[in-house]
């Protein structure tokens, strides 16, 4: 069973310095999924960089090959080379943006677990005041049935004795 809140004159949560820590842990679990955004965005505008690199050299050798000019063959098997470079530098990079997605997205679970623990606290902290207002408005109208008893009897005594 609940303990009932004792009368005080101001609301004092016994959870405090939990809900303080829970509050510093979404803070710092929301600077953790900014920093893998920013890494997930960087990684993508590299992969972009290389995807537009590698289809701007395609349309280069197309063209060239597309002129009829007498073309080197061994600068067409250099071109070939670099491309096969260029082709597996996109591959590497969609991987290292697939592991910051997948970073980015681990974090999120992390940010989201962080805040539903702090906001658990919160609703907790706020029921615990809803009930703490209600010891004192009783506690208030125990205090005022007592003095109005009181002023009762003492007119009532001194109606008898008079």
């Amino acid at each position: 069973m609940a303990k009932t809140p004792k009368k005080s004159k101001r609301f004092l949560y016994n959870l405090k310095s939990v809900l303080k820590y829970r509050e510093i842990r979404e803070t710092q679990e929301q600077d953790k999924f900014n920093a893998a955004e920013r890494k997930f965005i960087e990684e993508k505008k590299k992969e972009d960089e290389l995807k537009n690199q590698q289809s701007s050299e395609y349309t280069e050798l197309r063209g060239r090959m597309s002129e009829g000019a007498t073309i080197d063959f061994q600068q067409v098997q250099m071109r070939r080379a670099h491309l096969d470079i260029l082709k597996d530098k996109v591959v590497e990079q969609e991987k290292v943006r697939v592991d910051a997605e997948t970073a980015k997205e681990d974090q999120r679970e992390e940010l989201v677990k962080a805040v539903k623990d702090k906001k658990i606290l919160e609703k907790d902290k706020e029921k615990k005041r809803e009930s703490w207002k209600e010891v004192m408005k009783k506690e208030d109208v125990k205090f005022m049935d007592e003095i109005s008893s009181i002023g009762f009897l003492r007119k009532r005594r001194e109606k008898d004795g008079s």
